[in-house]
């Protein structure tokens, strides 16, 4: 049964919470909810669900295997770039992907590793299978399938995407009309937080003791993981602090708005705020984070930077922003590489760091509630440089992910995940093609043995790659991705550069509320363009953190890159909001008529 047609109005301002009806003609294009979008047919062993197998029809080898062998430990770090360039990618990310995992009765989590007879196994589990000399943590690795998506057709599996597809600003604010509200203090456009015992602002606590994150000694201590519009918001530290600090960038804009326009209820503030930290995610993404990845060349070539000056026309209602699931399944998880193996925690600029392993960041945002607690892990992220970009990770990502050790004496210490065999077992899930498809179809020659990746990938990876794969038609999308060169003044390789451009140019081109767009009556005004587009990720965090007062000018870049040096907060060109004051005529009742916007 096909669903019920959606009627969208022709003209609003504002975006829809759940990224419905931003394209008139298909109005759940890039809607929350909806599948990922395929570039390539699914490859499944029986063409419908099952997990791919290699080509003469045995099993591939195990994702544990590929994860220790090809992508081996390394702690070499890029000191061009801080660990600021992971967390607003990771940030980012969560905007526009959200992947939906399976459940058992009733919404449980299934268990895939500990039932004694296979034949009862879950039908959605998926185990990653330890071999025989890596067992000390078990025999298999826990991995529940993603949940199919509803396509009312026939056809192969689909995954099912949580976010919309639009970089909309939905970490922060939600993609629910429910969270959103939950969200929002309903008083002077503002969103709600937390002050704290020493009068700073944090998110809102989550008290929900089963929440995966909240643990029962600092509950009753009153410390919580916090709310935000995304339910990872938790997952490290950094990531958390980030989402405060564009919270707390929305409440500034929100409480300024006010200042200039008493006359304007809450519900035109809030959505207005909205409208203008959206535009300043976007801008920073594409201004400051995406030339790192896709470099300036390639930049200009798409048109992605932002304008310099006027308004932008590039609006195509017939590209599809939707997000694919390549990129959500392995391309844009390249940033795992990123991740170093120690953070540091800087209370001030001259002090000596202390120094965390990455593991202890994870589901811990508690030294946020501390005094100085938000100051120091930012002043601590622009300091830590980030890993390289490579084939290679931190054992901290790839055997202690989510480890905890038992407070209890007898206990079992609980084993660490491996991130890089998870995402390996994600792209099997998902019926991702091998990696030559993918190579043919950016334009490159397709490789049709291992020797045809020589040049292309550094020897001794090949050689190991070679002797876990017995052919090049099996190799999994994310190891040859990672696996290759990078390009010259790049950080990525070719094939990977081609599908994350190719899905940036959609995300924006596809968008029909991009920030500079000059379709009314959602464009902004010349004047108040020109003011967004002094927005710097450095600027946010001056005017968002509690005491720091001097930051390098590109966060994402190391403070030791030349012209790149701390500078004081008080120089930093700022963004004013003075083009959003409306003339008002306070002898008659407010109307549409009697409002008119300065410029």
């Amino acid at each position: 049964m096909s669903p019920e047609p959606v009627i969208c109005p022709l003209q609003s301002r504002y975006r829809t919470v759940e990224g419905i009806c931003n394209n008139i003609f298909e109005p759940l294009r890039g809607a929350a909810l909806m599948p990922f979008r395929r570039v390539l047919p699914a490859d499944y062993a029986d063409g419908v669900w099952k997990p791919r197998k290699a080509i003469d029809g045995s099993e591939l080898p195990s994702a544990k295997q590929v994860s220790e062998n090809v992508h081996r430990q390394s702690y070499e770090e890029d000191h061009d770039f801080t660990v600021m360039l992971a967390v607003w990618g990771q940030f980012m990310d969560h905007d526009i992907t959200a992947t939906a995992l399976s459940r058992g009765h009733n919404g449980t989590a299934i268990s895939c590793c500990k039932s004694v007879n296979e034949s009862v196994t879950h039908p959605e589990c998926f185990p990653v299978i330890v071999h025989e000399d890596k067992k000390e943590c078990g025999k298999c690795m826990e991995f529940v399938r993603s949940s199919p998506a509803s396509t009312c057709g026939f056809g192969p599996r689909e995954q099912l995407n949580q976010a919309s597809s639009y970089l909309d600003g939905s970490s922060v604010y939600g993609n629910t009309r429910k969270l959103q509200n939950d969200l929002r203090s309903w008083t002077g456009g503002r969103m709600k937080v937390f002050i704290n015992e020493y009068g700073e602002q944090l998110l809102p606590p989550n008290k929900d003791p089963l929440d995966g994150c909240n643990e029962e000694a600092e509950m009753k201590k009153g410390r919580y993981c916090f709310l935000s519009g995304d339910a990872r918001a938790n997952e490290n530290m950094h990531l958390t602090t980030l989402h405060l600090i564009m919270v707390r960038q929305h409440n500034k804009i929100a409480d300024r708005l006010s200042s200039l326009n008493p006359h304007w209820d809450d519900e035109h503030i809030f959505q207005e705020t909205r409208h203008i930290v959206t535009a300043q995610i976007q801008h920073i993404t594409y201004n400051e984070f995406l030339p790192v990845l896709l470099g300036d060349s390639l930049m200009k070539r798409l048109d992605l930077y932002s304008q310099q000056t006027g308004h932008w026309n590039g609006y195509n209602s017939s590209m599809d922003p939707t997000i694919s699931n390549n990129f959500a399944t392995a391309a844009f998880r390249f940033a795992h590489t990123l991740i170093p193996s120690m953070m540091k925690f800087l209370r001030d600029n001259n002090s000596n760091p202390e120094f965390v392993e990455m593991r202890k960041m994870l589901f811990n945002p508690y030294r946020l509630y501390t005094c100085g607690g938000v100051d120091s892990v930012i002043r601590g992220a622009m300091n830590t440089s980030a890993g390289k970009s490579d084939a290679f990770f931190t054992p901290e990502v790839t055997r202690h992910l989510f480890e905890k050790n038992d407070r209890s004496r007898t206990a079992r210490r609980q084993c660490g995940l491996d991130l890089v065999a998870l995402n390996i077992q994600r792209g099997r899930d998902h019926g991702l093609p091998a990696y030559p498809r993918w190579r043919e179809t950016c334009g490159f020659p397709r490789p049709r043995s291992f020797n045809d990746l020589e040049g292309h990938v550094e020897p001794t990876t090949l050689q190991r790659i070679s002797k876990l794969y017995k052919s090049i038609d099996d190799l999994d999308l994310y190891t040859g991705l990672l696996s290759e060169k990078p390009l010259e003044g790049s950080i990525l390789g070719p094939t990977i550069t081609c599908l994350l451009a190719d899905q940036f140019l959609r995300v924006k081109s596809g968008d029909r509320y991009w920030y500079e767009t000059n379709e009314k009556p959602q464009a902004f005004n010349e004047d108040q363009l020109s003011e967004i587009r002094k927005t710097t990720f450095a600027a946010i965090i001056c005017d968002n953190s509690d005491e720091i007062e001097s930051i390098q000018l590109h966060v994402m870049h190391s403070n030791r890159k030349v012209g790149n040096g701390r500078v004081s907060c008080d120089s930093l060109i700022k963004t004013s909001l003075d083009p959003w004051k409306e003339e008002y005529d306070t002898t008659v009742t407010a109307s549409p008529q009697s409002l008119t916007t300065a410029s």
